[in-house]
Formats: structure tokens, C-alpha cells, sequence
């Protein structure tokens, strides 16, 4: 009975030992310890949002900065700073996964140099920190980022270069397109918001610019508006005595010749009047435009008319004077919207004033308001943005 007892214990151990990697037998591949060795590779930034030495940043910006693995969310707030010069940046910080945000409490200043600062007690999930502190800077600008919303990618048949310009009668869009100074024919699509999809297509005749050209024929369309039931534009025609003024316009869809056109008045001598942008509030135009070779006036100008009581383009006074060309305008939601390269503002149409500036970021040169959003193509691309 001893002996029997005996040899049953002797099993039961030998199996015990079995199940706890004893023996030599089936035992853990990591020599024997049962523990796999901890993490301790250190969190490294891959990208960070504005990139270093990024100009012309929105003064809305979150700034962002992206690592190598994932971070503790409880690493403290203060390991993630923003200031311009000494002066510290209120903001909230977040570490999400693999991004740490800081959100500036305020929107920043204009043309400032501000810094964003890493520390080193910023730490991945097993508590590794920061080798170093990481720094980046960038330079603001005075706009607000704005965000893309939806985009429809009209196909090669808009065409991928040349000239154009937008505008809506308040349900469709309407898309102007021209190849060059030298096309025989422009474009008109009618485009439905909702679904991107190009409702008719209109070709409009172009006349060379030569005397013997068909008197009011189109040469050139620069911007285009809808004005009381009509699309107008600023543009080149042919004019009385087969010369070439420039004029806004309205567009004879079926014969393609300009109707009712408006010439610039005369302005100083020498002076080279080129017309921009236009946009329509429903009574009167807004015309943006340079004058050229001359230097006792603002060279870039946009003025307000009324084109049932003006025989004549006014170049004065000017309502908004711009840095630069403002080679497309829109009015929309009680204001004129001025796309002055490379960002566009929103300005009170009765005075003047900015009352935002935005960042462009499409590279396309012209703009749309529509049902609260910026419209905007590129290319073959139409692009709608949500304002903030």
C-alpha cells in the first residue's frame, strides 16, 4: 500500500513539474523566466502640422504633431507648449493615439513667428519619454483656414487648363471656360451643386481681335456674374470701328455676341485700364480692375455701379482698394467675397471694409458663395468648402 501511495505522488509531481516548464521540457522561449522583455524604444515625431518653418499659417490653426507610436493620454498638458517670442500661447492639449493637439485658446496674431515645444516629459505607453525636446516654428498669416466639404471631379470635358470662372443663380453653378486668348469658342456649364453632375453644356462663339471681326462678338471673358435673370461678364469685345474695349457685358447665349455693353470711362493719359473680377447683388455690379501706368491712384481698385443709370464704368471712388489683383469676385450671403491671390476676403459691400480673410488652398483662382460654403475648381476639380 506504501509503495503504491508512493509511486502515485511521484506522478502527480512529474506532472506538475511538466505544467510549470520544469524539466527542460516545453519551457518558456525566453530563458526560462516566463517575462518578456519590456518596451523601451523611445517615442519619436514623424510630421508635424504646420511643417517647420511654414509661412502664411492660418491664425486659426490647430497645430498638431504625429509620432512613431502611440502616447500616453495622461502625459501632462505641459508637455506641449506654443508661444510668440517669451510670451506663452493659451490653448488646450490633447494626446489622441499617435497626435498630440494643442488648440490656441485664441486665434493667433497676423505675420508672427511662433514656437511649439515637445518635452521630454511627454511619454509613449510604456513610459518612455522624449529623447530631447523637439521645437518647430512657423510663421501666421492673416486668414482663417477654411475646410473641404465635398468635391466632384467633372471629368476631361471641362478641360484641364485655360481660363475660368464661376458663378450661380442661386441653385445652379455655372462654369465659364476658355482656352486661351486665341479660342474660337467658350464654355458655359451648368452644373448642379448637390450632385456635381453637368446639367447642359452652352458653346459660345469667340471672335479673333481683328477689325474685320463680327461688330460685338466676345474676344475675352474675364469673370462672370448672373445679373437680373442674365449672365454678364467683364471682358474684351469688338467694338464700334473694329476696335477692342474692354467692357462688362451681358452674354447672348444663343447668338454669343456681347449685349448692352458697359465701356470703362477715360482715365489718365496713357492709363491702361484692365478689367478683373465681377459680381452682381442684384441692382448693382462690382467690378474689380488695374490701372496700369500711372501712379497718382491705387493701381488696384474695386468700384460699385449701377449698370441701368451708368453709361460708364466709374473708376472712381474706389470701394475697396487691393493689394493686388482681385481677379474674381462673388457677392453672396450680404457680402462681397474678393479673391485677391493667394486668399480671399469677405468685405461689406457698402463700405468696403475686410470683415474676414481666408486661406485659399486649392490654387485655383477664382471663388463661388453658395448655400454658405466657397466654391472654388481646379483644374477638373470642383470644390466646395465649409467656412468657419
Amino acid at each position: 500500500m506504501t509503495l503504491k501511495w508512493t509511486s502515485i505522488l511521484l506522478l502527480v509531481a512529474g506532472l506538475l513539474l511538466q505544467s510549470c516548464g520544469g524539466g527542460g521540457g516545453g519551457g518558456s522561449t525566453s530563458g526560462g523566466t516566463g517575462a518578456t522583455p519590456g518596451d523601451t524604444t523611445k517615442p519619436v515625431v514623424v510630421s508635424t502640422n504646420p511643417s517647420n518653418f511654414g509661412t502664411g499659417i492660418p491664425v486659426n490653426a490647430v497645430i498638431t504633431a504625429t509620432f512613431s507610436e502611440a502616447v500616453d493620454s495622461s502625459t501632462p498638458a505641459s508637455a506641449f507648449t506654443l508661444a510668440q517670442g517669451s510670451a506663452p500661447v493659451a490653448g488646450t492639449v490633447a494626446f489622441t493615439g499617435g497626435t498630440a493637439t494643442f488648440t490656441p485658446a485664441a486665434r493667433l496674431g497676423n505675420s508672427l513667428t511662433y514656437t511649439a515645444t515637445l518635452s521630454t516629459s511627454l511619454r509613449d505607453l510604456a513610459g518612455n519619454t522624449l529623447a530631447s525636446p523637439f521645437t518647430w516654428s512657423f510663421i501666421t498669416s492673416d486668414c482663417n483656414a477654411i475646410t473641404l466639404a465635398k468635391q466632384f471631379n467633372l471629368g476631361a470635358v471641362v478641360g484641364g487648363v485655360g481660363f475660368k470662372a464661376l458663378a450661380t443663380d442661386g441653385t445652379s453653378i455655372y462654369l465659364w471656360t476658355q482656352a486661351d486668348f486665341t479660342a474660337t469658342v467658350g464654355t458655359i456649364f451648368k452644373i448642379d451643386p448637390i450632385s456635381g453632375q453637368i446639367l447642359s453644356t452652352t458653346n459660345v462663339p469667340l471672335v479673333p481681335m481683328s477689325p474685320n471681326s463680327t461688330p460685338n462678338g466676345i474676344q475675352f471673358v474675364a469673370d462672370i456674374t448672373w445679373h437680373n435673370g442674365a449672365l454678364w461678364a467683364t471682358g474684351t469685345y469688338i467694338g464700334p470701328g473694329g476696335t477692342f474695349p474692354q467692357a462688362v457685358f451681358r452674354i447672348n447665349l444663343a447668338t454669343g455676341l456681347a449685349e448692352n455693353p458697359i465701356p470703362v470711362s477715360a482715365g489718365l493719359t496713357g492709363e491702361v485700364t484692365i478689367l478683373q473680377g465681377l459680381a452682381s447683388d442684384g441692382t448693382n455690379l462690382y467690378v474689380a480692375m488695374d490701372r496700369e501706368q500711372q501712379t497718382t491712384v491705387p493701381p488696384h481698385l474695386i468700384v460699385k455701379f449701377n449698370p441701368a443709370t451708368s453709361p460708364k464704368i466709374p473708376l472712381s471712388p474706389a470701394l475697396v482698394t487691393t493689394t493686388g489683383q482681385a481677379t474674381r469676385l462673388d457677392y453672396g450671403g450680404g457680402a462681397l467675397w474678393v479673391f485677391n491671390n493667394p486668399n480671399f476676403q469677405k468685405n461689406d459691400p457698402g463700405t468696403g471694409a475686410i470683415l474676414a480673410s481666408y486661406c485659399k488652398t486649392d490654387g485655383g483662382a477664382n471663388i463661388l458663395y453658395l448655400n454658405g460654403s466657397i466654391w472654388s475648381i481646379k483644374d477638373t476639380v470642383l470644390m466646395a468648402y465649409t467656412l468657419p
